[in-house]
């Protein structure tokens, strides 16, 4: 692969939020985990471990997820406990970036910011994994703190790039990790793992919501500029 094959599929991908029901191969799906086994990890030390749910298992997760969210809609903080937890409102310079989002994804489905049935249903289809026929948990040993979360990015990452590469779509999810114990009661997960978030994986319908792009901001707003000297 040139320079430009690899900018192209990297700019290319984008979140995916309504899929085909369509199976993915296990040998897709395989060699996607594989690639994101490329990824760098700190001391190779791997601090991560991933779990797959397709079928009944896939189904079973997903009602579970949702009927947790129906009982919980009035509840604080809809009775999420998630072993991760992270500022919540957003720190101010980052919150701005998040409303973006929400904004244009709101208005392409055609949602009024008061009109919260609408804005329920659509929090619901996180738990649904927008149609995807594959759901993947991520989880980072807790021995290792930021590190452990810094390298599952990282397999993400190249595990995403991996699926795009093979007509597939994904949708790293935050909503995932909300309620762990539905989840572990699922897989064998030894209890230093700690859930971080989730990931819809399937192939894109031809939804509108799928031809919506957020925005990538410039280079410009990640570069560190170089400290003043006396003499400059």
């Amino acid at each position: 692969m040139n320079k430009d094959d690899f900018s192209k599929l990297a700019q290319s991908r984008r979140s995916t939020r309504d899929f085909l029901d369509s199976p993915v191969a296990k040998e897709d799906l395989d060699a996607i985990l594989a690639d994101g086994m490329s990824a760098p990890s700190w001391s190779n030390t791997r601090p991560f471990m991933v779990a797959v749910a397709t079928g009944d298992q896939r189904d079973r997760i997903s009602n579970a997820l949702v009927s947790r969210l129906r009982e919980n809609a009035e509840a604080p903080g809809m009775g999420m406990n998630p072993d991760y937890t992270h500022e919540i409102p957003y720190p101010p310079g980052l919150i701005e970036r998040s409303q973006r989002v929400g904004k244009g994804i709101y208005e392409t489905l055609g949602i009024d910011r008061a009109d919260k049935e609408s804005r329920f249903r659509f929090m619901k289809r996180n738990y649904e994994f927008f149609g995807a026929p594959v759901a993947l948990f991520f989880f980072a040993h807790r021995g290792l703190a930021h590190f452990g979360t810094l390298d599952l990015g990282l397999f993400m990452e190249a595990a995403m790039l991996s699926a795009k590469a093979r007509g597939l779509g994904t949708c790293a999810q935050g909503y995932l990790g909300n309620y762990p114990d539905i989840i572990k009661a699922e897989f064998e997960v030894p209890e230093e793992y700690a859930l971080v978030c989730g990931m819809s994986l399937g192939y894109p319908s031809d939804h509108p919501i799928n031809s919506w792009e957020a925005e990538r901001l410039p280079l410009s707003e990640m570069l560190a500029d170089p400290r003043k000297t006396a003499e400059g």
